[in-house]
């Protein structure tokens, strides 16, 4: 593993999205890191990146429409040729913490199938897999290499999670850390973004118990 492209959907947020940005190390020894936000139907930020990101973006994707952070994550994954790291806007990585996950990626896994989740620092979440880095033969398991559920909007983390448990390619690194300000927890952190998410966390939801009834498993038996 010689190359990270790591993928941060936004929409609205430009001060979290900076936050966020200005925690990710510019250089990693041994490692090319590519940061690429997609804007998912914000203009806004889109012009901002393109014209005064200060060496932060590698690639900037503007969607035009609203589509949810599953899509924009797709459109970045079909095209990732070694490994990926999926996060979002809204947190910040601790020091260290993406080389400490990487090393482990190329310890754990040498022929990059396999999955090593980053631990919330700030202690209000115990998701192995919401901000993880995946190896590219894990990746390619997907149709298309589209590593999340097409039909989810938002929320679809946890069939990633779910089919690396199953694989036994899940590593969850408790020394790769992030912070997560989610608004539940940190109050003014709450914004517009949130409560569009909120609309589509239902339908999400929903449709994750019904696809868990039915025994399915993203990339595994579809």
């Amino acid at each position: 593993m010689k190359k990270i492209d790591l993928i941060i959907p936004t929409r609205n947020r430009w001060d979290k999205l900076q936050r966020c940005l200005k925690s990710i190390p510019k250089q990693i020894p041994g490692l090319i890191l590519n940061v690429i936000v997609v804007c998912d139907g914000d203009k806004e930020t889109a012009r901002k990146l393109l014209t005064s990101n200060n060496g932060l973006v590698d690639r900037v994707i503007f969607v035009r429409d609203h589509s949810g952070s599953v899509y924009c994550r797709n459109l970045v994954t079909q095209t990732v040729e070694d490994a990926l790291l999926y996060a979002v806007d809204d947190i910040e990585f601790l020091p260290n913490s993406i080389s400490i996950a990487a090393e482990k990626m190329r310890k754990i896994f040498p022929d990059e199938d396999g999955v090593v989740g980053f631990k919330i620092a700030n202690g209000h979440s115990q998701s192995k897999a919401g901000v993880a880095i995946v190896g590219q033969k894990f990746l390619c398991r997907y149709p298309q290499k589209k590593l999340f559920y097409p039909k989810y909007f938002h929320f679809s983390c946890q069939e990633i999670e779910c089919l690396a448990v199953k694989l036994g390619k899940l590593h969850f690194e408790t020394k790769a850390g992030i912070n997560h300000y989610h608004p539940g927890f940190y109050k003014s952190e709450s914004d517009n973004t949130h409560a569009e998410a909120r609309i589509f966390r239902r339908k999400d939801q929903k449709m994750s118990l019904e696809r868990k009834a039915k025994g399915l498993i993203w990339g595994d038996n579809e």
